[in-house]
């Protein structure tokens, strides 16, 4: 492949290098300048892998591990908060675990309940309301003592840990990190944390 070049008021023709080429191959099929969406966080798939989920990744990665879990699903959230506006991020989530927990998955819930925070109380009253109504186990820590973890183990396979709250700003606007992890003995080391906070 040859391009012109000016050269001394003249055009001649130069080689174009063949890693050139393919990188503009390569940039022509992405699906950014193909213009069709892709998932920003894809879900680990190979056992003792890591993801980061920074910030709005967290939704989308739980969300999609809920869709597809298979077998049970457990979370212990210091809030999940839901409100009815339009296109709220923890209102999906408690559909897409309410739609899990009809196709025959295990689904057990643990929230904070505050000895101090009535507002925190009603939101979690409310979710977790909303989520029995459905067949879903949702229980509360106890009022003498903060349970501040965001844990979630889907099929006891996948966890994410880290600092996302199921609220609307945790999920869309904070800045936040949390970590997907694919790893089945963590998953069980997770589990047996979140019966000592039902004791």
């Amino acid at each position: 492949m040859i391009s012109p070049a000016s050269q001394s008021g003249k055009r001649v023709c130069r080689p174009i290098s063949w890693a050139a080429v393919l990188l503009l191959c390569l940039l022509a099929s992405s699906p950014a300048l193909a213009g069709s969406p892709q998932p920003k966080t894809k879900i680990a798939s190979q056992p003792d892998t890591v993801r980061i989920l920074a910030d709005g990744d967290y939704g989308a990665a739980l969300a999609g591990l809920i869709k597809n879990a298979g077998q049970r699903i457990d979370l212990a959230m210091f809030i999940f908060k839901t409100s009815q506006t339009r296109n709220n991020l923890p209102a999906e989530l408690v559909r897409d675990l309410l739609a899990a927990r009809q196709r025959g998955v295990e689904v057990r819930v643990i929230l904070e309940y505050s000895g101090h925070d009535q507002s925190l109380n009603q939101a979690n009253q409310e979710t977790a309301q909303a989520l029995a109504k459905g067949g879903i186990a949702v229980f509360f820590d106890s009022p003498n003592r903060t349970t501040h973890t965001k844990l979630a183990v889907i099929d006891r396979r996948y966890c994410l840990v880290g600092s996302h709250n199921l609220t609307q700003s945790a999920l869309k606007y904070n800045h936040e990190f949390s970590l997907l992890l694919d790893n089945s003995a963590l998953a069980e080391e997770i589990l047996a944390y979140l019966e000592t906070i039902l004791k």
